[in-house]
């Protein structure tokens, strides 16, 4: 029942009684205790509130549940869960870790910390073998492996993971995704799209198979049949993050940023904790001339991944457009400082741009007229406030469709 009906019915109820004064509080009187719920209770809760994508109120009921039961090996993974579903991949690891060491046979916290740590595949091949300690046989550990391996540029020890997989499970269509991947590495591209082709026919219905074949037909500079695998994929599962996420990147190509901004969108609803997919959001809306937004994007690529180049570059400019001069000096400076500032001369050209701005603005103190030959410096040819744009290029232009598998 509604707490407004609720309160209704309190109303009519006390509709015809005598008026009743309030009565003053007795400050001998010790406070009541509210009662707890059961931390049964609380985990239900908040199993309930996820289903409803209330990611703060779940986790504020797996939290209090966690207080009191610290170990449980099954919430911690859901916390961790949680975690990513908040962008927060850092307390989520953490939370997959401590599943893990509450109960070793967590398939899915181990599955999870891994592609948490993709940019460290060495140390998701370590959780990955310490699984499969737990479970040898569980194909989706050895699909992983073999990914992890893949990543480390290990193509032998990957394909030989990817065959025991296929000899112990012949129908498996993750394997032959896996074992298209490794071909295309090699550069056998004939090769990867008949495994691709053969895990298709397996699972027709499993949209990372599109996303994969999207991907071979990039490799061949076919963009159109890219587009409509990648769209086929989100058609087969609205849910796949990749998909949108590839739909979005290559949007960018054309210079479609609402379109790009769209795709890029529903990809960071459905999986945040990729930066690479906020870094190509924060293109699109810098694109749509929206620069607070893609700064917001920017921000959150740098919590992430701080120090990482482009992300650094477009919150200049994006604060440079939102008109804080005095910031996008700084940012300016930042991104100049990194040792591998590969658009280092456009900052420059931008830095200077700002300094003229900021020394010709209203109130500026004046400064003497210089002698000798800066007297005779002609800075007509500097660039104004939109002649240089993010990464040199339209946002996009160098980027390419993420790799997303």
């Amino acid at each position: 029942m509604r707490w407004s009906t609720m309160l209704a019915i309190a109303a009519v109820g006390c509709a015809h009684a005598p008026e009743q004064k309030p009565v003053a509080a007795d400050p001998v009187s010790k406070p009541q205790r509210l009662v707890e719920p059961a931390p049964e209770t609380l985990h239900e809760q908040a199993r309930a509130m996820m289903r409803e994508k209330d990611w703060d109120g779940a986790r504020e009921r797996i939290d209090a549940f966690l207080a009191r039961e610290p170990a449980n090996p099954q919430a911690l993974f859901e916390a961790g869960w949680l975690a990513e579903q908040r962008a927060d991949p850092t307390a989520a690891a953490d939370l997959y870790r401590r599943a893990l060491a509450s109960d070793p046979t967590q398939v899915g916290a181990s599955l999870n910390l891994a592609r948490l740590l993709r940019e460290s595949p060495g140390a998701a091949e370590k959780v990955l073998r310490a699984a499969l300690q737990q479970a040898p046989e569980d194909p989706r550990l050895l699909e992983a492996l073999a990914s992890a391996l893949r990543a480390e540029k290990k193509l032998d020890e990957a394909q030989a993971v990817v065959r025991k997989l296929l000899e112990r499970h012949p129908r498996d269509a993750g394997a032959f995704r896996t074992l298209a991947a490794i071909e295309s590495d090699r550069g056998h591209p004939r090769l990867a799209e008949s495994a691709l082709n053969n895990a298709r026919k397996l699972d027709p219905d499993d949209a990372g198979i599109l996303n994969s074949l999207g991907l071979l037909a990039l490799r061949r500079d076919d963009l159109d049949g890219a587009r409509a695998d990648f769209e086929e994929a989100v058609r087969l599962d609205p849910g796949f993050a990749a998909g949108w996420a590839n739909l979005g990147a290559l949007a960018l190509r054309y210079r479609d940023y609402a379109a790009a901004e769209k795709a890029c969108t529903k990809a960071v609803e459905l999986d945040g904790a990729r930066w690479q997919t906020r870094l190509a959001r924060a293109w699109a809306l810098e694109g749509l001339h929206k620069p607070a937004d893609a700064r917001a994007e920017y921000e959150k690529v740098l919590a992430a991944q701080p120090g990482q180049e482009d992300a650094l570059y477009g919150r200049a400019v994006a604060l440079k457009a939102e008109g804080d001069l005095q910031g996008a000096s700084a940012a300016f400076k930042e991104y100049m400082a990194l040792s591998h500032a590969g658009h280092f001369r456009e900052a420059q050209i931008q830095l200077a741009a700002i300094d003229l701005r900021l020394r010709n603005a209203p109130g500026a103190p004046a400064k003497p007229a210089p002698d000798g030959p800066a007297a005779r410096l002609d800075l007509s040819d500097v660039p104004r406030e939109n002649d240089v744009s993010t990464l040199g290029k339209k946002p996009g232009e160098e980027a390419g469709p993420a790799v997303v598998r």
